[in-house]
């Protein structure tokens, strides 16, 4: 029985050790050692030598943590290997290692214990396994990204509102100066024709008192010349006697004609009044302009592809028709000019509409003394528009609404405009022809594109340098791309392109175009290749012209077959 006893005993002690043989210190393996474990920590769910545990008593963070010795370790050895050792933010001694399910939070013991006590308390230990393979791991870190993005387009975005800022600041500077240089030479005008109406007003005088100068000298000479014949003659009683009768006679004229030059011997007195619009400018120092500053959105310029998004109708809305039309709405062409205003160009009654598309609401109609066809952005408060049938630029001022600046004369038959970095490119018809003008109308280059495309209805500039202009040929099914000097640089003919209008320019050089001969869509050249695909808009029977958000976020497209705009949603 002894030896019995004692053999059980052996068998224990030897099934222990064996079972202890099996399981390593973890810390140690972390680092590439095989160390039998002989402890292990409840707290940090980790088997540890004796070494490690000795450290493990040391240190403040781990000296009260719960060690289970020998017997009381686990059998086994499948603990996990990446115990958490993230601290808790509230209780900065306790390791986080508590999971709420009510809550979906993970805390230390002490949160559960004062704030989760009712609630349904696991560990992490226990619902964390396979979670790098869970749907909501996966959905966390697809969010991440996004949202990281999100931060990323955002940060572009700061970047490039502060070279907006940075130009706008320059633009602002600049026009200051050309304000003060025309304030100048109104000025100098204004002086130099003062000063010469002065010289013809006291020229004219002084010739007529130079006149009579001359008549009173040529009397007094006359007269110096009698008196001193009648003392020569003075002992010569005969001669003297005829010479004093001769110059009685004069004595008389000379007395008539002194009378007549005295009665017109007088002078118009002239003197200075001062400008009161002008004396007040300066006596009540009032500046000569002001800053306009307006709170706007911030507008992301988003880098995705029209190739890889999805449109969603939100909303429509009828805002061709208004109290004030007395024909049907014809609308041309459409502009986002902010990001909850659309300028509308009705060409049916002669007149700009600006839209807010948050509020559904037209907040301003400005009539036009020309039909207007197509418009373009010169900053964000100045836009020029055609008039066809005037042969005029229209320049509006975006300000309280809308209103008229000044305009350019140029060629009739005007119909595309665009603005690249100080120059506007037109394109004109009967015969066809690009040009190039400066911001007063100065003609800088032309090119003649009548035997290509002779219906050049719309045109878009390709880049800022004003290279190339890809122009629709509205009866026809084709887009041409020209160089500045004119020659072709694509000619891009597809059956999709059916009666092209309106073009866009997106910033990554893809061209979107409005063709009215097809439904339910809208037409999108790829850049470099210029390779033709549609872009699916549901919903749309006949497309006319439409307008697109900077950051590609929204499109706005009127349908001539019920005269109403749609808003579609892009993702």
């Amino acid at each position: 029985m002894e030896v019995s006893g004692r053999k059980e005993c052996d068998n224990n002690q030897t099934t222990y050790q064996g079972r202890q043989r099996r399981i390593l210190c973890q810390p140690c393996e972390c680092e590439g050692d095989t160390i039998e474990a002989v402890a292990f920590c409840e707290t940090c769910k980790e088997f540890i030598c004796s070494p490690c545990l000795k450290v493990h008593r040391k240190l403040a963070i781990s000296k009260n943590h719960v060690i289970k010795y020998k017997n009381e370790m686990p059998i086994s050895g499948k603990m996990k290997k990446d115990p958490c050792t993230e601290m808790c933010s509230v209780h900065p001694t306790e390791i986080i290692k508590f999971y709420c399910e009510d809550h979906n939070y993970v805390r230390c013991g002490d949160c559960m214990v004062l704030s989760h006590k009712t609630c349904s308390v696991k560990l992490v230990n226990d619902v964390s396994d396979n979670y790098d393979t869970s749907e909501e791991f996966v959905q966390i870190k697809k969010k991440i990204e996004t949202l990281l993005r999100r931060i990323s387009s955002d940060q572009s975005d700061i970047v490039n509102n502060i070279k907006a800022s940075d130009e706008m600041r320059e633009k602002i500077i600049k026009d200051i100066y050309i304000f003060r240089q025309e304030i100048n030479e109104y000025l100098d005008n204004a002086e130099t024709d003062l000063l010469k109406r002065i010289d013809q007003l006291t020229s004219k005088q002084v010739s007529q008192l130079g006149h009579m100068q001359r008549e009173f000298e040529s009397m007094e000479t006359e007269m110096r010349e009698y008196q001193d014949k009648m003392s020569k003659n003075s002992d010569k009683i005969n001669q003297l006697f005829v010479k004093a009768k001769f110059a009685h006679e004069k004595i008389e004229a000379c007395q008539n004609s002194t009378e007549a030059l005295a009665s017109k011997c007088e002078i118009e007195i002239f003197d200075f009044v001062k400008s009161e619009v002008l004396e007040k400018l300066v006596t009540g120092k009032l500046p000569f302009g002001i800053i306009n500053k307006k709170k706007q959105k911030l507008r992301t310029h988003s880098k995705k592809s029209m190739t890889d998004v999805q449109r969603l109708l939100l909303k429509r809305f009828d805002a061709c028709r208004s109290i004030k039309d007395t024909k049907s709405g014809f609308i041309t062409k459409m502009k986002l000019i902010s990001c909850d205003e659309l300028l509308i160009v009705d060409y049916g009654n002669y007149c700009l509409k600006l839209l807010n598309v948050e509020d559904n609401e037209l907040t301003c109609i400005l009539k036009t003394d020309g039909k207007p066809w197509d418009v373009t952005a010169i900053n964000l408060g100045l836009f020029a528009v055609i008039l066809v049938n005037t042969g005029k630029i229209l320049f509006v001022n975006k300000s309280k609404g809308i209103s008229k600046s000044h305009s350019i004369k140029v060629r009739h038959d005007c119909r595309g405009i665009d603005y690249r970095n100080g120059v506007l490119v037109v394109s004109f018809d009967s015969p066809a022809c690009v040009q190039l003008l400066d911001m007063k109308g100065k003609l800088m280059n032309e090119f003649d594109i009548e035997k290509h495309c002779p219906w050049p209805y719309y045109i878009a500039s390709c880049n800022d340098d004003n290279e190339s202009f890809v122009v629709s040929n509205v009866f026809e099914t084709t887009l041409f791309e020209f160089t500045v000097d004119g020659k072709v640089k694509n000619k891009i003919k597809s059956n999709g392109l059916k009666s092209p209008r309106q073009l866009v320019m997106t910033h990554d050089g893809t061209v979107i175009v409005c063709c009215g001969g097809i439904s339910d869509r809208l037409i999108m050249v790829t850049p470099n290749t210029r390779e033709v695909h549609p872009i699916a808009v549901k919903g749309v029977k006949s497309p006319l012209c439409f307008a697109i958000s900077d950051d590609l976020t929204r499109m706005f497209i009127y349908d001539k077959s019920n005269k109403d705009i749609k808003v579609f949603d892009i993702n």
